[in-house]
């Protein structure tokens, strides 16, 4: 199987920031898609960890919001597909918010 997509080890996002495309993948997340399928979509190597490091910072963004701790909610952030309902619930309420903060992102050419 040639895969032209996982040859490459530098992800095509630029921007450090929290951008749009976090939300997009946390929303991805949530709709049930694999990380594998993810860093396919998205043009990341298989073994990249930017899917996962991108939809936690949304996850804490989100607890932040909620006024609630890293701690007591750290299984919901290492298994957010297990808890994909009460997750969609906090991303609906505070997605105006997370917007305001984000910005568009920028990719390697």
């Amino acid at each position: 199987m040639n895969n032209q997509a996982f040859v490459t080890t530098r992800p095509n996002l630029k921007t450090r920031r929290f951008s749009t495309l976090h939300i997009e993948i946390f929303e991805y997340i949530l709709l049930g898609k694999t990380n594998r399928e993810l860093n396919r979509m998205l043009g990341y190597t298989r073994r990249s960890h930017a899917v996962v490091d991108h939809s936690r910072k949304v996850m804490f963004k989100l607890l932040a919001l909620e006024n609630l701790s890293r701690r007591d909610f750290t299984d919901r952030i290492v298994y957010p597909r297990k808890y994909q309902f009460w997750w969609k619930k906090l991303l609906d309420k505070n997605k105006a918010a997370l917007l305001k903060v984000a910005i568009p992102p920028e990719f390697y050419s």
